[in-house]
């Protein structure tokens, strides 16, 4: 008689004890980063079904608890608090998702992201975990697999140079008389007057053209080479209305080194041409032409029209001096750019005084930053070239998509690595492992990998983590309601005892 009572009042006490237990899990990771606060939920446990006068078809069957047990204890998985990081590999999840970790085969998944990178590369974990991800070569993924920074055999980070390929100067041609002139070529007078062998290094003294613009460019090394356009006034008779400029591209002598060229009057001298304005200004025609590479670089026979880029624009190849030489295939853009010439002579020693005879672009199309030739001073709009030097990282980023970017020292920006978020068909599955991870079990599923910021994945933080979402007010209501409980379950069962005592007495 009464064992019942004690035994209920035993479940009652074993599990309160439970939820002060859970509580105080919750309570002790308040702090803990990445932390998902659980709760402890209970229930019956069977009942036991009795004999009594009240007839089961009216009242139902008459049964006794039994007690209390726990009957399941869930995690919360709502987002916490976010938190400054000191670094930019401190990554929070905002929305659903787990970083994926790995070490030796053993796979975890976590919300902690306080990453950093360990001596030979690998993004890990404070326990050693790596993060695992998507290497990025030339704008495309890799397979997923740990991240890791593309060290070379200096241990450093770099990304290679790129020699100059497309260069663009948007100009106004202003007012300007022709200051240097030549009788028999007037459209090539610079040329003729161009001096690469000068004791000061300067191919053109001054006075002798009306405009110049310098942009640096580089090459296969990676070395900086400054090109100069000089523009000057070409004066022609009957011009209809419309003007005309004479330009030579050059660099400095000694950067030249062309074989053959090197050293000589030509030394630097890479191409020349002229520009066409309409009688608004408006460029409506280009001419440009290199040097053939046989015969004397000095004389106009051996330069023959410009190939075109890829981009329409006229280019030329150039070697620069240097160990080892550095090369640059380079289209140069004044705004003006087409398909091919439509009038090809054969070098720019056939066309004289014949402006007609000038090379003019088939297709023509004039670009927003497109020469002009309006009266006024003469003044550079835009200009900008596509090569760059080597570079050593910098500094690091991460996006919203995951996306890991390098920035690097000559202004180069890469993607490097993709971090995928991985989520659950059933999340509360998961198993805690304990150092911030859990594990996929049968009843959560695999780890179903994605983009962050897609449909059915948050989105990543950079230099931020989150904290643990336990809620102190919370726990500590929780926790006078639990200490209540077991109070009210010790006291039936000191009740029961006392019972028990009467019944003992009565006996004696």
């Amino acid at each position: 008689m009464g064992l019942g009572a004690l035994y209920i009042g035993a479940t009652g006490l074993k599990t309160h004890g439970s939820g002060m237990q859970n509580i105080g899990n919750n309570l002790a990771n308040v702090n803990t980063l990445g932390f998902k606060n659980t709760d402890i939920h209970f229930s019956t446990l069977i009942s036991q079904t009795m004999t009594t006068a009240s007839n089961p078809l009216t009242t139902g069957f008459s049964q006794a608890g039994q007690g209390v047990g726990v009957g399941a204890v869930l995690t919360d998985f709502r987002n916490g608090g976010f938190m400054a990081g000191s670094a930019t590999t401190d990554l929070a999840i905002s929305g659903k998702g787990f970083f994926r970790v790995e070490q030796d085969g053993v796979i975890r998944y976590t919300r902690a992201g306080n990453f950093r990178f360990d001596k030979n590369g690998f993004l890990v974990d404070p326990n050693g975990f790596r993060v695992q991800g998507k290497a990025v070569t030339d704008g495309v993924a890799g397979s997923t697999g740990d991240i890791r920074l593309p060290l070379d055999e200096n241990g450093e980070i770099t990304v290679p140079p790129v020699a100059t390929t497309d260069v663009m100067m948007g100009m106004n041609v202003g007012t300007m008389i022709d200051a240097t002139t030549s009788t028999g070529n007037p459209f090539f007078a610079l040329f003729e007057a161009w001096n690469g062998a000068t004791a000061d290094g300067q191919p053109l003294g001054a006075g002798t053209y009306g405009y110049e613009n310098t942009i640096r460019v580089y090459d296969s090394q990676g070395n900086a080479q400054d090109l100069t356009v000089y523009l000057d006034k070409a004066s022609v008779s009957n011009a209809g209305g419309k003007s005309y400029y004479e330009f030579v591209v050059g660099t400095a002598p000694q950067a030249d080194g062309r074989a053959g060229i090197a050293g000589t009057s030509a030394a630097g001298r890479i191409m020349t041409g002229t520009l066409t304005f309409s009688s608004t200004g408006e460029l409506e025609g280009v001419s440009a032409f290199t040097y053939s590479g046989s015969g004397d670089p000095s004389d106009l026979a051996n330069w023959t029209p410009a190939a075109l880029s890829e981009s329409g624009a006229p280019s030329f190849s150039m070697t620069f001096a240097g160990t080892p030489p550095g090369t640059a295939d380079i289209g140069l853009s004044f705004g003006l750019t087409g398909s091919g010439w439509t009038s090809a002579v054969a070098s720019a020693a056939d066309i004289g005084h014949d402006k007609t005879l000038l090379p003019t672009m088939a297709g023509a199309t004039a670009g927003s930053f497109a020469t002009t030739g309006r009266a006024g001073s003469s003044v550079t709009v835009y200009q900008t070239q596509d090569g760059n030097p080597m570079g050593w990282l910098m500094n690091l980023g991460v996006d919203a998509a995951g996306t890991m970017i390098g920035y690097f020292t000559n202004g180069v920006k890469q993607e490097l690595a993709q971090i995928p978020l991985y989520t659950f068909v059933n999340e509360w599955g998961l198993r805690r492992e304990g150092s911030n991870h859990f594990s996929a079990t049968g009843a959560s599923g695999e780890g179903v990998e994605g983009v962050a910021g897609t449909v059915n994945y948050g989105t990543i933080a950079q230099s931020t983590l989150e904290g643990s979402n336990v809620d102190m007010a919370e726990e500590f209501t929780k926790m006078i309601i639990t200490e209540r409980g077991f109070q009210a379950n010790s006291k039936v069962i000191t009740t029961q005892d006392q019972i028990l005592q009467v019944l003992y007495q009565l006996k004696k």
